[in-house]
């Protein structure tokens, strides 16, 4: 050791210089570089925590020699689900909320499904989701394959059908695939028929798979002395008495049957914000898909039963599609857009999701679909510069429908049938000049459930078409 004044080299256990007689404090000074050697490496360890955090999402040792030893214990933590495409999407375990547990529940205490940390899903739990979602798709082409659609040919009406110029709708070819050939010729509209006129606005409504019974969303009924929607039920006969399938404490909206009619999938604000909901008709019990602080709504329910689409902003930004199994669990994102992506509607063979890609409020968006086997990017199927929005697909996956606005101010919504193979259109107007909203096709492809407003009352009605075999 030297001094550190004069810098001679100092015998051993000698306290003082010999030639400048300066106290070294040997221990004082080790004390010292102690300190801040430690001081040091905490420093380094927490400017390396944020630099993980910041640019690699806490998991900088992937980029390491250490994510090749740790490859195992990698695959048991990860939560993202690869389904081979470069959109977005991961798995979240959910625990569905029962109503008892909502019951004085502050909203913001709810679960947390979207906005909560994500937790882990093992490879077994990935690869189960995956088969899910092949299941869907395999399962209902079967069906598709042995199914012989039948249509009801409608009496004779006067046609209120509108060809569409064909330089405001480009044609293109689009057909959904299918185990079964699509049936020869065009759906045409034949006549309309009204399904409810009660009291009160009643809107959002469907057939079951079997056209015996109408399921609708009604605000006839007070609860707390205000006009709440509802979800109700009856016979496809407009005489038919509706009843209320069950007491809700907020509204809902966009009730769906499950294929078998035992389970009702709707959204509601009774937790605010929005959340999709499940009712069990067997046990009466309802219990939460969603939660957290983002809205989640316009759920859509599988072919088969076993999956729902819904549009929401989990992560903050405008809305997208998303798919949650009917049981709460695997949340997926399929969109990622920075457009607001919402309205999902099912093909027949549970393999494509269309919906409605807004880009300027009331006056422009898109129709497009998403492919779920492999997962792949949205692609456009009505891409001009109206209002296109509310698609469905014919379960015979021959013709689309969706609702598109003459009006810049986002009203004058008509009806427009479109044959999905030539790209023909055809503009319904079942009611007039009335709007018309919400079309959804019956299980058997033969009519069109939709809402419309006539004479300041919103009712239900369907829309009856017949097969035109020479395509004329």
């Amino acid at each position: 050791m030297y001094c550190f004044r004069c810098g001679s080299k100092l015998p051993p256990r000698v306290v003082n210089c010999p030639d400048c007689d300066t106290p070294q404090k040997r221990r004082q000074r080790y004390r010292r570089r102690m300190i801040l050697g430690l001081v040091i490496f905490l420093a380094g360890a927490v400017a390396g925590s944020l630099f993980d955090t910041f640019f690699f999402q806490g998991r900088a040792w992937e980029h390491s020699f250490l994510g090749a030893l740790n490859s195992s214990e990698t695959a048991s933590q990860t939560a993202v689900l690869d389904l081979s495409s470069a959109s977005a999407s991961f798995a979240i375990k959910h625990t569905p909320v029962s109503p008892e547990d909502m019951v004085g529940f502050d909203p913001q205490v709810l679960a947390r499904l979207g906005d909560q940390a994500l937790a882990t899903t093992t490879p077994a739990e990935s690869s189960e989701f995956q088969e899910t979602v092949a299941g869907v798709i395999n399962a209902n082409k079967a069906e598709i394959a042995s199914a012989q659609p039948q249509f009801e040919v409608a009496s004779d009406a006067q046609e209120m059908i509108e060809a569409s110029p064909s330089a405001a709708l480009p044609v293109t070819t689009d057909v959904p695939a299918a185990s079964s050939p699509v049936p020869a010729g065009r759906l045409v509209y034949a006549s309309v028929d009204t399904l409810e006129k009660g009291d009160g606005s009643n809107y959002h409504g469907m057939l079951a798979r079997d056209s015996s019974e109408l399921i609708f969303s009604s605000n006839r009924l007070k609860i707390n002395g205000k006009n709440v929607y509802q979800c109700f039920s009856k016979k496809p006969e407009a005489a038919a008495k509706a009843s209320r399938v069950f007491e809700w404490p907020g509204n809902v909206w966009t009730p769906e049957l499950t294929p078998d009619g035992k389970k009702i999938v709707f959204s509601s604000d009774s937790a605010s914000p929005e959340h999709i909901f499940v009712h069990d008709r067997g046990t009466g019990k309802t219990t939460a898909l969603t939660s957290g602080d983002s809205k989640n709504m316009m759920s859509a329910v599988s072919p088969d039963g076993r999956l729902v689409a819904f549009a929401s902003a989990q992560k903050g930004k405008a809305n997208n599609i998303w798919l949650i199994g009917i049981d709460g669990s695997n949340l997926l994102q399929l969109t990622s857009s920075a457009e607001d992506d919402r309205e999902p509607r099912w093909s027949a063979d549970g393999s494509t999701l269309y919906f409605t890609r807004i880009y300027t409020f009331m006056k422009k968006s898109h129709i497009m679909k998403v492919q779920l086997e492999p997962l792949g990017e949205a692609q456009p199927v009505i891409a001009t510069e109206r209002r296109n929005w509310l698609p469905d697909v014919s379960p015979d996956g021959s013709t689309l429908v969706y609702v598109r606005s003459e009006s810049e101010d986002g009203s004058k919504n008509r009806l427009v049938v479109r044959h999905l193979a030539s790209g023909e259109e055809a503009v319904v107007k079942p009611l007039g000049e009335a709007d018309c909203l919400r079309p959804i096709w019956t299980h058997d492809s033969s009519g069109l459930v939709f809402h419309a407003t006539v004479a300041n009352s919103r009712s239900l009605y369907l829309a009856r078409f017949k097969r035109d075999q020479q395509g004329n």
